[in-house]
C-alpha cells in the first residue's frame, strides 16, 4: 500500500547523491550473479525501455525531488535528461520507431531519435490535468495497443473522473481509449508474458483508515475483468472472491509489500517491493521477489538494497532495477 510515492522525501539526499564514487553497497541476487550499477542519477526511477543499446528511464517527481525522461547512452554510467522534456515522467514503452512516455496526465510519441535528443514529438491523448488522476505504467500488448492505468483520487472511494482505477488501453496510431479492467485502487505498472495476451498489473491496497487489512495485489487484466474497488478492497478475500475477479497474488500487509515495477521472462514474473515481504525470520526490505503467472512459487531474488526499489525491466537476458537512490542496477537472470 503506497499512497504516492510519500518515502520519496525521505530519500532526496541519497538520490541528490547517487552518483558519487562510492556509491551504496550492491543488492545480492539469488542465483549468484553479480548485481552491477548500470547507471546513476535517475530521480524516482520507475520504467526502462531500450533502443538498440540506449536506454530511456522514466523518472517520478515528488517535492523537491524532480525526476524526468532520461538516457543512459551506450557504455555510460551517467543517466543524462532528454533536452526539452517535462520534470515528471512515470512510464516509458519503445514500439516502432518512437519511444511513448508518460506525462502524468499526457501521453506522448518521440520519434528521430539523434543520440542527445528527438527530432519530434506528437501527442496521442491528453487529459485536462483538473479533471483527470493520471496514467501509470505503459506496456505495448500482443495486440498492438498499449496499456496503462488509471490512477487513484481518492484512497477508499469511488472517482467521478474519467477511467478512474482501471486498465485501459490506447490506439498507438490515433489514440482512441478503451477500458480494460475496472475495480483497481491503484494500477501501477504492468507487463506480458510470454503466450498471454492480458496484461499482469501491479496494485497497491487501501492505505486507511488506520489498521486497515487491505492487501497489495498482482492481477491479470482481462478485458472485462473487475476487482471490485471501492466496494470490496480485498481485506476479507472470500466475500469479494465471490463478486470480482479474483487476483493472481494477494500480498497481505504485515507491512504492506508495495508492489511497484513487474516484468516477464517468459511465465516468470519478477516484481519490486517497495517495502518487501514480512517472513517469520522478520522483514526482509526492498527487494525484487519472483513468482509465477499463477502466483505461486514465491520466492526473493534481489535483497539488500538500501532504499525503497520501484523499477523492474527484463531486457537481453538481464533484469534491471532501481532504487530511491536514483541508481539503476542489472543483473543476468
Amino acid at each position: 500500500m503506497l499512497a504516492a510515492a510519500v518515502a520519496v522525501l525521505g530519500w532526496a539526499g541519497m538520490a541528490q547523491s547517487a552518483g558519487a564514487a562510492e556509491g551504496p553497497p550492491l543488492p545480492v541476487a539469488a542465483n549468484g550473479n553479480e548485481v552491477q550499477v548500470f547507471a546513476t542519477g535517475v530521480a524516482v526511477p520507475t520504467q526502462i525501455a531500450f533502443k538498440g543499446r540506449t536506454a530511456f528511464i522514466s523518472g517520478g517527481s515528488e517535492g523537491p525531488v524532480k525526476g524526468g525522461l532520461y538516457y543512459v547512452a551506450p557504455g555510460a554510467k551517467k543517466a543524462k535528461r532528454v533536452p526539452r522534456t517535462p520534470s515528471n515522467a512515470f512510464g516509458v514503452a519503445w514500439r516502432g520507431g518512437s519511444l511513448y512516455v508518460n506525462y502524468g496526465t499526457k501521453l506522448v510519441a518521440l520519434s528521430g531519435w539523434t543520440g542527445k535528443g528527438f527530432r519530434s514529438s506528437r501527442t496521442l491523448i491528453a487529459f485536462n490535468p483538473k479533471r483527470f488522476n493520471g496514467f501509470t505504467g505503459l506496456a505495448f500488448g500482443p495486440d498492438g495497443r498499449l496499456y496503462t492505468g488509471v490512477t487513484l483520487q481518492f484512497d477508499r472511494k469511488a472517482s467521478k473522473r474519467p477511467f478512474s482505477n482501471s486498465v485501459v488501453s490506447i490506439s498507438p496510431r490515433g489514440g482512441k481509449l478503451r477500458t480494460v479492467a475496472t475495480g483497481l485502487r491503484q494500477p501501477w505498472m504492468m507487463t506480458f508474458a510470454k503466450g498471454i495476451r492480458s496484461p499482469f498489473v501491479s496494485v497497491l491496497g487501501q492505505d486507511t483508515p488506520k489498521g486497515t487489512k487491505a492487501p497489495d495485489l498482482i492481477v491479470k487484466a482481462t478485458q472485462g475483468s473487475d476487482f471490485g474497488f471501492p466496494s470490496c478492497n480485498w481485506s476479507n478475500f472470500d466475500r469479494c472472491n465471490k463478486r470480482f475477479d479474483t487476483p493472481v497474488l494477494v500480498l497481505e500487509p504485515s507491512p504492506s509489500p508495495s508492489p511497484m515495477g513487474i516484468t516477464a521472462e517468459g511465465r516468470k514474473l519478477y516484481v519490486a517491493l517497495f517495502n518487501g515481504l514480512h517472513t517469520k525470520q522478520g522483514p526482509v526490505g526492498p527487494e525484487i521477489m519472483t513468482t509465477n503467472v499463477r502466483g505461486t512459487k514465491i520466492r526473493d531474488f534481489v535483497t539488500g538494497f538500501v532504499a525503497p526499489v520501484l523499477l523492474a525491466n527484463h531486457h537481453g537476458g538481464f533484469l534491471y532495477m532501481g532504487d530511491l537512490t536514483g541508481t539503476v542496477y542489472r543483473v543476468r537472470t
